[in-house]
């Protein structure tokens, strides 16, 4: 698979998906921009991709601060230009709208809804100008069928949103014709440590969930994505792809 792309943001790559698609990256020589609010995690995805011989960041940042988010893009430099980004970044809510405070709901969508916004608009200012990026943002399968497992009907507005923002993104950069491509992944279930807490019983409620009986790998989702950025996917545009083990289809 030629992924094409010279250097490319992850967002959320300090664990799960966003690791998985960082390594991936590393592994077939693509420079990454790691970014994410937990050091400790970024420094270990930074270290597995440096001895996968590939160049990587590692950039500190809150996604839910616009402050943070444009200190991370200025200190990229007029090196590699940035022409890939992948927004894995997120949070989960488990509070249910009865409970729910303002303050808990604009954070959901603060990280996952305007931090994907934000991210994305900053990326097409180094894309724009030179005609030429690949953009892929990960929503859920939650923004296709509601939110009920894991998380609450924040965390599935928020994805809803994502999907939409990104449909209408693809709409609104069709004059490049393809030559800044996006497209938006949506996950089913993925066993990462975020899941590591949970009981016998909340294993089985997902996993009854999921036509193929499991939890998916952060590698299987990350395929999808390395897909979408690649060469391979050159007529796939403004799409959303499933990759959920076929947890619509329940």
């Amino acid at each position: 698979m030629n992924i094409g792309l010279q250097r490319v943001m992850v967002t959320g790559a300090a664990r799960g998906l966003g690791r998985a698609v960082a390594l991936g990256l590393a592994a077939r020589g693509v420079a990454t921009v790691c970014v994410d609010a937990n050091r400790e995690g970024l420094a270990q995805t930074a270290e597995q991709a440096q001895r996968a011989g590939a160049a990587c960041e590692a950039s500190v940042v809150d996604l839910a601060s616009p402050e943070s988010i444009a200190a991370a893009f200025e200190h990229l430099g007029d090196g590699v230009p940035l022409d890939g980004i992948v927004t894995c970044g997120g949070v989960i809510s488990k509070t249910r709208v009865l409970d729910m405070s303002v303050g808990e709901w604009d954070r959901v969508q603060n990280v996952n809804l305007r931090g994907t916004f934000l991210c994305v608009q900053h990326a097409l200012c180094t894309m724009v100008p030179r005609g030429r990026g690949r953009i892929v943002t990960i929503a859920s399968d939650t923004a296709k069928r509601g939110a009920g497992r894991l998380s609450t009907s924040a965390y599935g507005a928020s994805k809803g949103g994502v999907v939409t923002l990104t449909r209408s993104l693809a709409r609104e950069l069709a004059s490049h014709r393809g030559e800044i491509r996006v497209n938006c992944l949506c996950p089913g279930p993925i066993w990462t440590d975020m899941h590591e807490g949970m009981t016998a019983d909340e294993c089985a409620t997902v996993e009854n969930s999921v036509l193929m009986g499991r939890f998916a790998r952060p590698e299987e989702i990350a395929a999808g994505v390395l897909f979408l950025l690649s060469d391979d996917a050159s007529f796939v545009y403004g799409e959303t792809l499933m990759v959920d083990g076929g947890v619509v289809l329940d």
